[in-house]
């Protein structure tokens, strides 16, 4: 098994509530790295308000995700088709547009119905 292989199947077990999870610790970690390296934006209000709408609007986004996830994971169809394959679904090929002659000078594609 070579790395892009190990990756893959790493990947196909994530969920989307886990990298929401996953977005949000790092968000709220990011603004507490801020806050570390600037203390003294912890008096300012404007900075407040700001991390606070950011956390709460990821927090909110997490649990929207989790549940429209859940609740599309649980409505799901499985689909079937009942198109018998000796009877393909008729497709019409249009007409390539063709290049103008050589002596023409370029202008607006012509293209026939």
């Amino acid at each position: 098994m070579n790395f892009w292989e190990f990756l893959d199947k790493q990947i196909g077990r994530l969920r989307p509530d886990g990298v929401a999870g996953a977005g949000i610790f790092g968000l709220t970690c990011y603004v507490l790295s801020i806050l570390a390296e600037k203390p003294e934006l912890a008096d300012n209000d404007l900075f407040k308000t700001l991390s606070q709408a950011l956390v709460v609007q990821g927090l909110v986004g997490l649990a929207m995700a989790a549940w429209f996830t859940k609740r599309a994971s649980s409505e799901a169809q499985p689909v079937e088709v009942r198109q018998p394959a000796n009877n393909p679904i008729p497709v019409q090929e249009k007409s390539p547009v063709e290049a103008p002659p050589a002596d023409e000078p370029p202008g607006p594609a012509k293209v026939e119905p």
